[in-house]
């Protein structure tokens, strides 16, 4: 099977975010605000790691590579994980926003690929999709907790969500391929189809907890910049840019196209190259290294 057949570029995109927010998500293991909460968030990005074998295993099978060479085997500018999933944890508001917005998404996401015409990738969303449930009641129990105060607390997370919102719209980037990928049913909706089915839900929470005055500070203006790894722009590349949102008819929507080429394309902010050094380090120093 070809490297470029436009499933790898699926399985790469899903995996690798599951891969990258989940190594995000362990870097709280000891530093949460509580022992419960310690182990909540180890169990969750245990779960996604999970989640990311499970998809890189099918993926194998396609190129005839091990799990562990897709998972840690790469250069930095093959993954194709979404910027919102590389970015540090700051603090514990924007990492409760990020999961929220990021777990959101991946359910619509997880639900759209449970319906996909191949059905290896449809039995592994349906196991996915059991433990993500998990994820869900997590992120809106602490939604629920945080939008309600004190105070601090509250104005945390409005600020990390609004901090996040650009990078979460960019978890909806057209796929390379996508086009092949719906046509043939193996990604039943477009990623721009999943972008709308994920806004008008997120629209209605945040208006339900007044804090809908997030998504107003974007209204007409969303957008991000995706540098190179050394910070910078390069002089042939489009910067990236994410499409707009709006109030429309009593729901959310986006407006607008995606510019440029983000991280389904390789290109990641100067967050990345750090955090794939971490995460690879040990592979690439001691290839075929078993426990």
């Amino acid at each position: 099977m070809s490297e470029d057949d436009p499933r790898l570029t699926l399985l790469f995109a899903f995996a690798d975010d599951e891969l990258v927010i989940g190594h995000r998500h362990s870097e709280w293991t000891g530093w949460a605000p509580h022992i419960e909460e310690d182990l909540a968030f180890s169990s969750i990005a245990q779960d996604e790691m999970a989640h990311a074998r499970l998809l890189y295993e099918l993926a194998g099978g396609l190129v005839g590579r091990d799990v562990d060479s897709l998972a840690l085997g790469r250069s930095a500018n093959e993954y194709r994980s979404a910027v919102l999933c590389e970015r540090p944890n700051r603090d514990w508001g924007f990492t409760i926003a990020r999961q929220y917005l990021y777990d959101t998404a991946d359910a619509v996401r997880i639900e759209a690929i449970a319906d996909s015409r191949w059905r290896e990738l449809a039995d592994i969303a349906g196991v996915i999709r059991l433990e993500e449930k998990y994820h869900l009641d997590h992120a809106h129990a602490w939604f629920d907790r945080l939008a309600a105060g004190p105070l601090e607390a509250r104005q945390r997370f409005a600020e990390g969500l609004s901090e996040a919102l650009p990078d979460a719209v960019g978890l909806f980037e057209p796929l390379p391929g996508e086009e092949q990928l719906v046509a043939d049913a193996v990604l039943p909706m477009s990623s721009e189809a999943m972008l709308a089915a994920w806004l008008e839900p997120l629209g209605r929470a945040l208006e339900d907890a007044s804090l809908d005055y997030v998504l107003e500070r974007h209204v007409g203006k969303v957008g991000e910049m995706v540098p190179t790894s050394a910070g910078e722009i390069e002089a042939d590349d489009e910067p990236f840019r994410v499409p707009g949102l709006s109030r429309r008819d009593g729901r959310w929507v986006h407006e607008g196209e995606f510019v440029g080429a983000g991280g389904r394309h390789g290109r990641h902010s100067e967050d990345f190259e750090p955090l794939w050094d971490e995460m690879t380090k040990l592979y690439r120093e001691h290839p075929g290294a078993t426990w």
